[in-house]
């Protein structure tokens, strides 16, 4: 059971997954039948050859999966929590976000944990503390004809309800992380250009501008405007590069750096990953980097699992997975980013409708130029705010280097406009190609390797359809 051997946390992944994936269809007893069936059926699919103790671990872990399973469905089998109206509540503003043509702001209260209100207008800005009067409202249920559940994507985030303020005052400010990330949106907008602004909040505080957004959308690289793995390794490896391998000092950083940006799935993923290897050199455990994806998934569903119906979590997870997966391949670099478009395309396409064609090509080299685009970018910023002299002069280089982008992108836009939309082949491909990469790291044989793809594929279109 070579998963057992290597990676015994992405065993329990994917039977959560699976069991969540079947629940909403076929109900509680699909849920419990799923986890069970499919970590029998991922471990004994990659069986080789007798491991010493291999039957007493397998028993373990599958307890180990049952109990994880039981934690989850208590989770999404549970009814809202159910607020009276409340009077002279007080919260801070967390989080503040673009919703069709309203604004969502989020707000943690004292007493009744976080919710979202929406307003026409931009009333409030990150770590402004109120007091209101309010009347708590249920989340609008799924509509049949949509792939969006409003109360599943709230949930992930901690929200149990939305509410319309009235009686709002305003509070003495105190210091917060929103406060903070508040602070230093409005010096990079004062110092930086715009785009150099734009990216910059996005890479450092999450907040993303609805234009630029839009406009990556079309090319096909809005993942590099979501604090995720890629952001946190360029932070990371700054942060090698200055301070050295001290692993207290770079978990010090990487924690900072994730609810700066404000912990959002794919960054939290992207920080326990790096954790769990930190971890690993202190104790001198070798680096399973595609079981450091399935423990990081396995503790985040743990904690919410609701993250199940966030698209940011799924496409951190299957994009994180599959890298891993790949690092054994000589010269991956030079393809890494075409196949994480193929194996993310069938998510992606399912929830918006399509992917743009021209992602695939732009995606060959989007990563490592806009890896240097953001290292350059940032220096720029913090010697401008800092008046370091001719500071002024580096960030219009900077703003040159996204500008630069913007141009390339658009043309190659123009010469592939093309919109592929979700199907069953495309969506049997991605799900193919990642699951390709896992048995070869798990180095598979090859006719094993074929039977796990086709089983992969076949589950794939009982759960689509």
């Amino acid at each position: 059971m070579e998963i057992l051997r290597r990676s015994p946390m992405l065993a329990v992944l994917t039977a959560l997954t699976a069991g969540s994936a079947l629940y909403e269809r076929l109900g509680t007893s699909a849920f419990f039948a799923a986890v069970i069936i499919v970590f029998t059926a991922v471990t004994f699919l990659s069986y080789e050859h007798e491991l010493p103790n291999q039957w007493k671990f397998f028993l373990f872990t599958l307890f180990f999966t049952v109990i994880c399973s039981l934690r989850i469905y208590s989770v999404i089998s549970s009814e809202p929590p159910k607020f009276s109206p409340f009077k002279n509540e007080t919260g801070t503003v967390s989080e503040i976000r673009t919703w069709g043509n309203l604004y969502a702001v989020t707000i943690d209260t004292e007493h009744h944990g976080k919710c979202v209100t929406f307003s026409h207008f931009a009333e409030y800005t990150g770590g402004t503390r109120l007091k209101f009067d309010g009347t708590p409202r249920a989340f609008r249920p799924k509509k049949d004809d949509s792939n969006f559940d409003e109360g599943k994507f709230w949930r992930a985030r901690g929200v149990n309800f939305i509410v319309y303020p009235r009686n709002v005052q305003e509070l003495s400010a105190r210091f917060s992380l929103s406060s903070l990330r508040n602070y230093l949106s409005r010096k990079l907008v004062i110092y930086t250009p715009e785009l150099t602004s734009s990216y910059l909040r996005s890479a450092w505080l999450g907040q993303r501008d609805k234009n630029l957004n839009d406009k990556h959308k079309n090319w096909g690289t809005v993942h590099l405007l979501a604090v995720s793995g890629f952001h946190v390794g360029v932070v990371m490896m700054c942060a090698l590069f200055f301070v050295g391998k001290n692993p207290v000092v770079l978990s010090l950083i990487l924690w900072c750096y994730v609810f700066l940006t404000g912990a959002s799935a794919s960054a939290v993923r992207a920080g326990l990953m790096i954790q769990i290897i930190l971890l690993g050199k202190i104790l001198g455990r070798k680096d399973e980097p595609v079981n450091s994806v399935g423990c990081a998934g396995v503790m985040m569903l743990l904690w919410s699992p609701f993250m199940f119906w966030d698209i940011g979590w799924r496409l951190s997870i299957i994009s994180a997975l599959t890298i891993s997966a790949m690092i054994h391949v000589a010269q991956s670099w030079l393809f890494i980013s075409p196949i994480i478009v193929i194996v993310t395309a069938p998510q992606i396409s399912f929830i918006f409708g399509g992917v743009p064609a021209v992602g695939f090509l732009l995606n060959i080299f989007a990563v490592y130029y806009f890896s240097f685009a953001f290292t350059i970018a940032s220096a720029s910023a913090v010697l401008r705010m800092m008046n370091f002299p001719l500071s002024r002069y580096f960030v219009i280089a900077s703003e040159g280097i996204f500008v630069l982008w913007e141009k390339t992108a658009d043309t190659f836009a123009g010469l592939l406009p093309q919109v592929l939309a979700w199907s069953y082949s495309r969506a049997w491909l991605g799900c193919g190609v990642m699951v390709f990469f896992v048995c070869d790291y798990l180095k598979l044989a090859p006719l094993r390797k074929a039977v796990v793809i086709a089983v992969t594929g076949l589950f794939a279109f009982a759960v689509f359809m």
